[in-house]
C-alpha cells in the first residue's frame, strides 16, 4: 500500500510540476507575441547588412531618362516570381501554355495504314487469318513484290505478339516465314519512332521559374546526355519570371524528356508535337505577359488615366536593364566597346574581372586567382560548372597562346560574343533617343526616318532584331550535325540506365556536369581540330551583313501631318543604315568619344556591324487591366501554368483587403521589354535595385503597421493583467477578513 502511495505522490508531483511549467509558459506567452516581431526585423536586418550588393546599374546610366505621358503612380514590380508571367506567341500567332504532360502515340495506328496500303490485298487477308489460329506458321511467297512492300510485312508481324518474321530462299523463291515464338525468346521490342511519318523534330513547352532559358537547357541536356546546342529555341526569357516558350530537339523521344525533366527544380515540359523543321531564333511574333503591380498607392481614377494613355500613346522603346547587366563597374556594353575596339585583352579581363555581391564561391576564388596571378589554368580548375562563360573564356586562354587572345574569345559561344557588341549598340540607340525625344517632343519633325511604302507591318519586326538573329541561325545550320553527339537509339540506351527520379548530391551533380562538359568542351586533340572547324565556320558565316536592310523615308514638311511618333525610326549604328540628318552629329560625337565611327566595317568580320532600323515608341496590343484588393502580403496574384493545369484555386478579389494591386495583361512584339511599359505608368526607374529598395520600404512600413498593433495590444494585454492583479489582492483581503471574523 505505501509504495503504491509514493507511486501516486510521484506521478502528483510530476503532473503539478508540468502544469507548473504550463503556466509559466503562459505568463511569458505574450511577452514573446510582443518581442518576437522587433526580434524578427532585428535579424533580418543583420542579414541585409551582410549582403554586399555592390554598386548597380540605374535607368540613367544606360541613357533611359524620358517619359511620353506626364503622371504616373507608385507600385512594385516583381516583388514575387508569380508576379511577372511570360507566355511565348508562336509565329502563327498561338500563345504558348502548358496544358498537359501526355506523352503523343508513337503513330502506330498510321503506320499500320501505311503498310496496309503497300501490300496486296490477299496478303493482307493472310496476315489477318494468321492472327486467329494458334501455333501456325504462315509462308508468304515475296519473290515478285518490292523492298519497300516486304519491309511493310515485317513491320506488321513485328505488331504481333509472340511471333517471328524472316525471310528465307526456298526453291529458288523468296518466302517470308511468320511463325510461333515457342521458345519465347526475348527479343528486344523495336520501339523507335517512325520520324519520317512523325517529324524528326520533337516540339515541347519549357515552363520554368528562376532560372533562364539556357539554364533550364543546359540541365536537361546534362540529364539526356546530349549537348545543349542539340535544343532550339525562338528567344530568351527571364530568369524572375514563370514564363512558357516552345523548344525544339532532334529525334529523341519525348519519355525520354519527360523523365530528364523530373529532378530539374522548377521547370516543367508538356504539349509535345512533332515537325519536319526545328526552331530556329526569331520564329514568334512576340511574347503575352500578365503582370501584378503591388502596393499600388494610386487612386483608381489616376491608374486609368495612365492604362489610357499607355493603350493610345504607347512608351518608348527603349532596351530595357537586362541588356546591360547589372553590375555599374563591369556592364555588358562596355565589353562590348572593347571587342569593337580590337582591345583582346582588356575585354578579357572585363569578363573575368571579380563581382561584388557574386554568389557564386568557385566563380569568385577563380577570378581572384586570374585577377591575381593571370593563370587561366588554376582558375579553370576552381570553377565546377564548366559551361559557364567565364569557364570556357580561361579554358581558351590555357589552350590558345599567350600572344592569341582572339582566339581565346572566339572559343566563347557567338550568341554571348553577339550580346556584348549589341549592348553597345543598344546603349548608343537609348541616349540618342533620349536627346531625340528631349529636343523634339512628342511629334514627327523634318528629317525623322519612317518605313518606306514598301514595308508591310509583318515585316517591320524582322528588322528591328538585328542581324543577330539571321547570323545564329546560319551558325545553328553549319554546326547541326556537330552538336548531335547521338542518335535516337544511343540516347535511348543511356536513358535505360537513368533511374526514374535522380538523386541531386553535389558528388554526382559535379561528375555529370564534367562528363557533358567532356562531350561538349573536348580538352583533347580532337577538341582542337572541333575548335578549328568551328573558327573557320565561324569567319565565313558571321557577321557577313548579308541582310538586307528595308527602305525608309526621311521626312520632309507636308509628310508630318501623315504621320506620329509612333511611326518614327531611329537606326541602331552601324555602316549600312541612313541616319537621320540631324542625329547623324550626335552618333558621330558619341562614337568619337570610344574611338569609333559610325562605318563599323571592322578588320575582324565577326565584329563587323552594319546596323538596323527600331521605332522610337512601341504601343502594346490586347492591353487589359483590373484592380485587385488582397488580405495576406504575400498572397499569389496570377495564376502560373502549371497550376492552372493541376486545377488550383485560382487567386480572387478580396474587396476587404487591405492591399491593393493593379493585374496587366498585353501583347508585345518581340525585342520590346515589358519594364519599360511599367516604366511608363509608373514614372519610376525599373532597374533591379531601385525595385528592391521600394519593396523593402514597404516591408518595412507593414512591420511598423503591425509592429504598431502588436503595441495596443501589448497595453491592452498590461491593463488587463494589472486588472487581474488588483482583483486577485481584493480576494486575498477578503479572505484575510473572513478568516478574522472567523
Amino acid at each position: 500500500m505505501r509504495i503504491k502511495v509514493e507511486k501516486f505522490n510521484k506521478r502528483l508531483l510530476s503532473t503539478m510540476s508540468k502544469a507548473s511549467e504550463s503556466i509559466e509558459s503562459e505568463k511569458h506567452r505574450k511577452n514573446f507575441r510582443r518581442n518576437n516581431r522587433w526580434g524578427k526585423r532585428k535579424n533580418s536586418g543583420e542579414k541585409r547588412k551582410k549582403l554586399k550588393v555592390g554598386n548597380r546599374l540605374k535607368e540613367c546610366d544606360v541613357g533611359i531618362t524620358e517619359f511620353i505621358g506626364s503622371e504616373g503612380f507608385f507600385g512594385v514590380i516583381k516583388e514575387r516570381y508569380s508576379d511577372f508571367q511570360v507566355n511565348e506567341i508562336a509565329a502563327d500567332g498561338q500563345i504558348a501554355k502548358l496544358t498537359n504532360q501526355d506523352v503523343p502515340s508513337d503513330g502506330e495506328d498510321e503506320s499500320m495504314e501505311d503498310s496496309k496500303k503497300m501490300i496486296p490485298d490477299t496478303i493482307w487477308k493472310q496476315l489477318q487469318e494468321f492472327k486467329e489460329l494458334k501455333n501456325a506458321v504462315l509462308e508468304i511467297d515475296v519473290t515478285d513484290i518490292s523492298k519497300d512492300q516486304r519491309k511493310a510485312i515485317h513491320s506488321i508481324a513485328k505488331s504481333m505478339k509472340e511471333v517471328l518474321s524472316q525471310t528465307i530462299d526456298k526453291k529458288n523463291k523468296k518466302i517470308l516465314m511468320i511463325l510461333p515464338n515457342k521458345y519465347g525468346y526475348n527479343f528486344r521490342k523495336d520501339t523507335r519512332i517512325n520520324w519520317k511519318n512523325e517529324g524528326k523534330y520533337c516540339y515541347f513547352l519549357l515552363h520554368k521559374v528562376n532560372m533562364d532559358t539556357m539554364d533550364a537547357l543546359n540541365r536537361l541536356a546534362m540529364n539526356l546526355r546530349l549537348n545543349p546546342n542539340s535544343f532550339s529555341y525562338a528567344g530568351t526569357k527571364d530568369r524572375r519570371a514563370w514564363t512558357t516558350q516552345w523548344v525544339s530537339v532532334k529525334k529523341i523521344r519525348p519519355t525520354n524528356i519527360l523523365r530528364a525533366a523530373k529532378n530539374i527544380r522548377g521547370a516543367y515540359i508538356g504539349n509535345f508535337k512533332f515537325e519536319m523543321e526545328c526552331l530556329k531564333l526569331g520564329m514568334l511574333n512576340g511574347n503575352c505577359f500578365r503582370i501584378a503591380l503591388r502596393n499600388v498607392s494610386g487612386t483608381d481614377e489616376q491608374i486609368e488615366k495612365s492604362m489610357i494613355s499607355l493603350r493610345e500613346h504607347g512608351f518608348i522603346n527603349y532596351y530595357g536593364m537586362q541588356r546591360f547587366g547589372t553590375v555599374a563597374t563591369i556592364p555588358t556594353y562596355e565589353i562590348g566597346k572593347a571587342l569593337l575596339q580590337g582591345k583582346w585583352n582588356e575585354a578579357i579581363d572585363l569578363i573575368l574581372k571579380p563581382r561584388e555581391g557574386e554568389n557564386d564561391e568557385d566563380l569568385v576564388e577563380a577570378r581572384k586567382i586570374y585577377e591575381e596571378t593571370k593563370d587561366a589554368s588554376a582558375a579553370y580548375k576552381r570553377i565546377k560548372n564548366f559551361n559557364k562563360v567565364e569557364a570556357i573564356l580561361l579554358k581558351g586562354l590555357s589552350i590558345c597562346n599567350s600572344n592569341n587572345p582572339q582566339g581565346a574569345l572566339d572559343l566563347i559561344p557567338r550568341n554571348v560574343r553577339l550580346m556584348y557588341i549589341h549592348a553597345y549598340q543598344s546603349f548608343i540607340w537609348n541616349h540618342i533617343v533620349s536627346k531625340r525625344i528631349r529636343e523634339f517632343g512628342r511629334n514627327p519633325v523634318v528629317g525623322d526616318l519612317v518605313y518606306g511604302k514598301d514595308v508591310n507591318s509583318d515585316d517591320e519586326e524582322e528588322f528591328v532584331c538585328n542581324n543577330e538573329e539571321e547570323l545564329v541561325t546560319k551558325d545553328e545550320e553549319a554546326n547541326e550535325k556537330v552538336s548531335e553527339l547521338g542518335n535516337e537509339e544511343d540516347v535511348d540506351k543511356e536513358m535505360e540506365k537513368l533511374p526514374e527520379t535522380f538523386e541531386e548530391s553535389p558528388n554526382s551533380l559535379i561528375k555529370e556536369m564534367t562528363d557533358t562538359t567532356e562531350c561538349c568542351l573536348k580538352v583533347d586533340e580532337q577538341y582542337r581540330k572541333n575548335t578549328e572547324k568551328s573558327r573557320i565556320t565561324n569567319e565565313k558565316n558571321e557577321n557577313d551583313n548579308s541582310y538586307n536592310l528595308p527602305v525608309v523615308k526621311i521626312l520632309e514638311e507636308e509628310d508630318l501631318p501623315n504621320y506620329t511618333l509612333a511611326d518614327v525610326l531611329m537606326p541602331q549604328v552601324g555602316w549600312k543604315v541612313t541616319y537621320p540628318p540631324y542625329a547623324k552629329p550626335w552618333f558621330d560625337e558619341f562614337l568619337t568619344k570610344d574611338g569609333l565611327t559610325t562605318d563599323l566595317r571592322q578588320k575582324n568580320k565577326k565584329y563587323s556591324l552594319g546596323g538596323a532600323y527600331r521605332k522610337i515608341l512601341q504601343v502594346p496590343s490586347n492591353l487589359s487591366w483590373n484592380v485587385m484588393h488582397y488580405s495576406k502580403k504575400h498572397a499569389d496574384l496570377i495564376m502560373c501554368d502549371i497550376n492552372e493545369m493541376r486545377k488550383c484555386s485560382a487567386p480572387k478579389n478580396e474587396p476587404e483587403g487591405k492591399f491593393k494591386a493593379l493585374i496587366i495583361q498585353m501583347s508585345l512584339r518581340s525585342s520590346t521589354y515589358a519594364t519599360m511599359a511599367l516604366r511608363e505608368i509608373l514614372k519610376s526607374d525599373t532597374s533591379p535595385q531601385v525595385q528592391a529598395a521600394q519593396s523593402a520600404a514597404c516591408d518595412a512600413e507593414f512591420e511598423d503597421s503591425n509592429i504598431s498593433q502588436d503595441t495596443e495590444e501589448n497595453k491592452n494585454t498590461i491593463e488587463d493583467d494589472n486588472k487581474s492583479s488588483d482583483t486577485e489582492k481584493h480576494f486575498d483581503i477578503e479572505k484575510q477578513k473572513i478568516e478574522i471574523s472567523n
